[in-house]
Parts: C-alpha cells; structure tokens; sequence
C-alpha cells in the first residue's frame, strides 16, 4: 500500500515538474508587446473639393479603388505598429502617373503614441505638419468636449467666436497654421446646437459658420460625436481681399 502511494506521489510531482517546464518554456517563446501608433491623417486642402486616397505601402498598390478614401475636409483613423511609416496619397483618383503621386513621405512614428497629420494648403503647394499629440483625459463626470483650433485659412488670422452653447471668443489673433490648446466646452441634454463663427482678424470679416445640433426634437440625449470626446476645428480657405474669399470650418474626432 506504501508502495502505490509512492509511486503516485512520485508521478504527481514528475507531472508537475513537466508543466512548469513547458509553461516556462512557452513563456520565453511569447513576442514581445507592441502598442500600436494612432494617426489621424486629415486632408484640409483648401480649394474644399480635393479628395485624397492613401496608401500605407512600400510596394504599388494592386488595386487603387480599395484605397483609403478622405474627402475634403474630413480625417482618416489609422493604426500601425511601423516606427517609419511610407505614405503615399492620390488626388481625385488620378492614377495615371502611379510613380509620381500627388503627395509622398514617410512618417517617423513612435510605438503607444497618437499623432495628426494635416495635408493642407493649395493643391499645387501641398504643405504638411504633423503634431504628436497628448490628448486630455476622458471623465464621465465631466459632460463636455475638449474643443481646439487650427488656422489653416491661408495666410490670414482669425478669431473663432463660439454662439452656442454660451456666446464668448474661443481664439483671437490665431495666425496661419497656428494649433490652439483644447478647450472645454459644455455638451448636456440642455445644448441644443454648437455654433461658431469666424472671422477675419483684420477687418473683423465673418469668413465662415459651423453649425451642428448636439440634441434633436424630442431627445435630450447629447451627442456621442461630441461627449467626452476631443475634436479639432479646422478652418481652410483661400482670402484675395474683403470681398473675395473662400473659406470652410469643419470639425474632426479624435478617438
């Protein structure tokens, strides 16, 4: 009888003894973790009717119309694992010359961080700018949106006078390519619209509006674009003088 259990107790600890040494074995073979990077690339041409397709690859790609599409005003939300990112973006879907597309870099990224990257200007003087960010924290107990600004109204300043939800001067004197701080800004179910106007500092000129309801008739639930979230204004526009200019503000969410 002392001999069986012997013997049991001798298998139990041979087993036991195997399992911490495939565990132990298996945990040195585990690759390493990787954060990815977070990158929101955001087309702000000016002449508001461009629209981008990207490619993330070093080799051609095989079928253009799969492409990632960003249309005019508007942003792309892109996830990578790349610490040297190749870029390359086509203009309304012309494809004819793939070997000179109309816009192409590379993108040096850090692993675990967010960044935006704003494609803006004319379409024949493309310019970039990329900004690492460092987003605000998100608080449920906190019911707003951390709101920021950037002047991409070329060559001009401006002031951006928030309307609603309480009226006051978000930004004055913002000059060109000019990225403001974030900004909290009330979203409840008593917000019904967010307005915004802006204008040029100079002449005090209204350039453009931006309106978006945050509740709707018969709701009081605010909106999930905006709660908690954190966006950036972006104004884009071309100015030849107090009566002849073009311009645009749109809003992009950061998530």
């Amino acid at each position: 009888m002392f001999q069986l259990y012997k013997s049991a107790c001798w298998k139990a600890a041979v087993l036991a003894g195997c399992v911490i040494s495939v565990l132990a074995s298996c945990k040195k073979h585990e690759r390493e973790e990787i954060f990815p990077t977070s990158l929101t690339m955001v087309n702000a041409l000016n002449d508001r009717t461009s629209f981008l397709t990207a490619y993330f690859g070093e080799s051609q790609p095989k079928i253009y119309a799969r492409l990632v599409y960003i249309g005019n005003g508007a942003a792309y939300n892109y996830a990578t694992n790349k610490t040297d990112l190749p870029v390359r973006m086509f203009r309304n879907h012309d494809t004819l010359h793939v070997d000179k597309p109309f816009l192409q870099t590379r993108l040096p990224l850090e692993p675990g961080t967010i960044y935006t990257h704003f494609v803006y200007g004319a379409p024949d003087r493309v310019q970039q700018k990329t900004v690492k960010e460092q987003l605000p924290s998100r608080s449920l107990e906190d019911s707003v949106v951390n709101l920021r600004f950037i002047n991409l109204f070329e060559n001009r300043a401006i002031d951006v006078v928030q309307l609603e939800p309480e009226a006051k001067t978000m930004a004055s004197n913002l000059v060109y390519e000019q990225l403001t701080g974030f900004m909290k800004v009330p979203v409840t179910g008593a917000v019904e619209n967010f307005r915004f106007e802006v204008r040029d500092h100079a002449t005090g000129a209204t350039l453009a509006t931006f309106s978006e309801a945050n509740t709707f008739p018969g709701s009081t639930l605010p909106s999930v674009a905006w709660l908690f979230k954190s966006r950036t204004m972006i104004v884009t526009g071309t100015w030849t003088d107090a009566g002849n200019f073009s311009a645009r503000a749109t809003t992009i969410g950061h998530y």
